[in-house]
């Protein structure tokens, strides 16, 4: 059901100097690559610590038992990233993993994962008229937020529902994006094909926001978890999601996500 590969390549203003992808084709949608930045960024203490767009952006990504593995050292903790492909269950799973190696408990351990469409052409969205989240309990296109009112309206994000109760659009301070007023009550957001016939989506456990970037060059919907507040001497963290490619709309993906979760990750 699919080809994974590992590249290392420029994409165009974004990372002009070239990056790591992992290129994902499925067998039945010919002409659509997908790439999945895993990770996209690393932090810790809240600050980056690595990204794909400055200093080093290249990872050397190994298959072991399966899945696609990259390690590396961080100082203080050790970073693992994987990528396991599940084509019975049409997905891939993927994992972080820290392990704190110093002597002092750490915190704001974080990594953003990636999962863009801008070489999948059937299934992007400028408008976000076919990108599907639950907003305030219920399924919607992304098209029918307030995106005006964002500093870019190619670019919204939605915290977890209960994260805060005023109902504002908050513009980012460094990135032109802005926090929309609705609130994500599902870990999902999905990107539907023309015609609404085959859809992708990307979900985390222990979701914070959701995030969609349609603009000329990257197109990308993330699903971000909570950072990593505590992690004690030799202890480890893993921060999980999985990537859903299907036949069928939103709501294929949404029964087939809980099917294979057991009823979905709140």
């Amino acid at each position: 059901m699919f080809t994974i590969g590992a590249q290392n390549r420029a994409y165009d203003l974004h990372r002009p100097k070239g990056c790591t992808v992992l290129t994902i084709e499925v067998d039945a949608w010919p002409g659509n690559e997908f790439g999945l930045w895993l990770p996209e960024t690393v932090l810790a203490g809240g600050k980056i610590v690595w990204c794909n767009w400055r200093g080093d952006p290249l990872q050397d990504w190994e298959q072991r038992d399966g899945a696609w593995v990259w390690s590396k050292e961080f100082g203080p903790f050790r970073l693992t990233s994987a990528l396991t492909v599940d084509p019975a269950r049409s997905c891939l799973w993927y994992v972080h993993t820290f392990v704190n190696e110093s002597p002092s408990a750490l915190s704001g351990l974080n990594c953003q994962t990636c999962f863009h469409l801008v070489n999948a052409p059937q299934f992007i969205s400028v408008r976000g008229e076919r990108i599907w989240a639950c907003l305030d309990g219920e399924w919607t296109t992304t098209d029918k937020v307030p995106r005006a009112e964002s500093p870019d309206p190619r670019r919204v994000k939605f915290l977890k529902a209960g994260i805060r109760t005023e109902r504002t659009v908050i513009p980012d301070s460094v990135f032109p994006s802005a926090t929309m007023p609705e609130q994500a009550s599902h870990p999902l957001i999905v990107a539907e094909r023309f015609g609404g016939d085959a859809a992708v989506g990307i979900a985390c456990r222990n979701v914070r926001h959701l995030f969609n970037n349609n603009d000329s060059i990257l197109r990308c919907i993330h699903s971000e978890p909570f950072p990593v507040e505590d992690l004690p001497p030799g202890a480890e963290a893993r921060q999980e999601g999985v990537i859903i490619f299907l036949a069928g709309g939103h709501q294929d993906v949404l029964s087939h996500f809980d099917a294979i979760t057991d009823g979905g990750w709140r």
